[in-house]
């Protein structure tokens, strides 16, 4: 993981941002910085614990479920969210990450 991609500062910097664009009626996607924050939201949790701070397929799974809310928050489509997080960020598909994701 990129040093500094998830963080606490990148996850002030992009929500402020994310509600000025929206807020001023500018005509930007908030589809994929919305997906950003919530991974920012799900890497800054799993410092919290220990189990997942440790553990880089533990982490993965959070980021999986984030990336999935995410896409769920920026479309409105909960069962969308949890298909793209198993197509696109899940690399291997495991059965765990599955159902730990599928609400």
């Amino acid at each position: 993981m990129i040093h500094g991609y998830l963080g606490k500062w990148t996850l002030l910097i992009k929500s402020t941002g994310l509600m000025l664009a929206v807020a001023s009626g500018l005509s930007l996607g908030k589809e994929g910085p919305l997906v950003h924050v919530a991974c920012c939201l799900g890497n800054i949790i799993c410092y919290f614990f220990p189990k997942y701070r440790k553990n880089e397929a533990k982490k993965r799974e959070v980021l999986s479920a984030s990336a999935a809310a995410g896409v769920s928050v920026a479309f409105g489509a909960p069962v969308g969210g949890v298909l793209f997080s198993l197509e696109e960020v899940s690399n291997e598909g495991h059965i765990i990450c599955t159902t730990r994701t599928v609400p």
